[in-house]
């Protein structure tokens, strides 16, 4: 609103200094008329054109009747004593562009009773009235500068919010998670206590109970590192990945008999890293592809490999699963999308900060074709 209120002002100024110029370029005009008709030479016309023409600020040209140019200035493309064929075509060019905004002024000369055409006045705005023009257009480009600037603090500032509510939820998980598991800890000792250590159907269930327990804490300690610098050390990429790839086999019943979880590493992939982090990331995305994965003839894919060029390590996690549409490619890792009924959409949002903040590393999906290939592709430096 700010802007059309200055525009308008701007362009009423304009035009009133337009209307105040024109004023006394007649008034040079019939000053002109005066000394022309009342001269016997062309001594007086001179004088008035070197004191008073030559000394305006407008741009001005002076033609005779057939409209050749004769004097002019102001004019930037053409120089004052420029003579040649090729500057009095452009001030030809340029009095036609005068003549549309303002029309030309005629000079008559009389004598003995007659009235004849002595030269036509050709005259533009003056530069700084043309420069005011621009002002209404710098000051809208100043308002919509400060505007895309508020948007995108205002995106910042929402975006860091976001990340507050998602570390404020991951800490407040792990801290929920820790009496649970302590007390699960209390009761397994108190059953294996009651009903004796040598019993084998007690010892299979309290070994199992254990293992679930302290999977429970590694989850737990993952979501306390969330928000802090985690502390880097070398990590074997092929480890962790044969790691939850086993995990996830032992688990394979429930997902589906048919399922193949196959694997391909290609050398060392020693990289400075978080290993329980890193297992973290790369449990979310096989635990996607294996419920995207047809129960029958589903195959997920983990590789690593070393790219020696790039100074990098390279992990993929590919299958054959119902795939991501192609509308929701872009969004895969903003905090809060997900396409499942059930789910917060965290997942691929945490494992995206993981790599990408605490380890430095690039994370993307690579390409999704439906029922042929999903790619998620993970790079990480390589240890030094």
């Amino acid at each position: 609103m700010v802007a059309l209120v200055f525009f308008y002002y701007t362009q009423d100024v304009v035009r009133r200094l337009k209307e105040d110029s024109r004023k006394v370029l007649t008034t040079y005009a019939k000053l002109w008329q005066l000394v022309a008709s009342g001269s016997e030479g062309g001594q007086e016309v001179s004088v008035l054109f070197e004191e008073v023409i030559q000394k305006s600020s407008f741009p001005i040209v002076i033609t005779d009747p057939q409209g050749d140019p004769i004097a002019w200035r102001e004019i930037q493309k053409v120089p004052e004593d420029d003579t040649t064929a090729a500057g009095r075509q452009k001030l030809k060019e340029i009095i036609q562009n005068m003549d549309k905004s303002n029309e030309p002024i005629s000079i008559y000369y009389e004598a003995n009773g007659e009235k004849r055409l002595l030269n036509l006045l050709h005259y533009g705005d003056p530069h700084w009235i043309a420069r005011l023009h621009y002002i209404p257009l710098i000051e809208i480009g100043i308002m919509t500068l400060f505007v895309v600037i508020g948007f995108l603090g205002f995106l910042n500032v929402k975006r860091s919010e976001q990340q507050s509510i998602w570390v404020g939820m991951a800490k407040e998980t792990a801290h929920q998670l820790g009496t649970p598991i302590s007390s699960l800890l209390g009761w397994l000792e108190h059953l294996r206590a009651s009903r004796g250590a040598s019993e084998p159907g007690v010892v299979n269930l309290a070994s199992e109970m254990e293992k679930d327990i302290q999977r429970l804490e590694k989850i737990a300690a993952r979501f306390s590192q969330i928000g802090s610098p985690p502390e880097l050390t070398s990590v074997d990429l092929n480890q962790v990945a044969q790691e939850v790839a086993e995990y996830y086999r032992q688990r394979l019943p429930y997902s589906g008999l048919g399922v193949k979880i196959q694997e391909n590493y290609q050398g060392e992939n020693q990289v400075p890293g978080n290993a329980e982090l890193l297992s973290w990331v790369l449990e979310n995305l096989v635990k996607n592809s294996l419920e995207a994965v047809d129960a029958k003839n589903g195959v997920v894919e983990i590789t690593a490999q070393t790219d020696a060029k790039k100074r990098c390590a390279i992990m993929t996690v590919i299958d054959n699963g119902k795939g991501i549409p192609a509308k929701d490619q872009k969004k895969v890792f903003y905090p809060g999308f997900t396409t499942k009924k059930r789910g917060w959409g965290l997942g691929l949002s945490l494992a995206k900060r993981i790599v990408e903040e605490y380890h430095r590393g690039k994370i993307y999906l690579t390409e999704s074709i439906p029922g042929v290939r999903t790619e998620f592709r993970i790079h990480l430096p390589l240890s030094p």
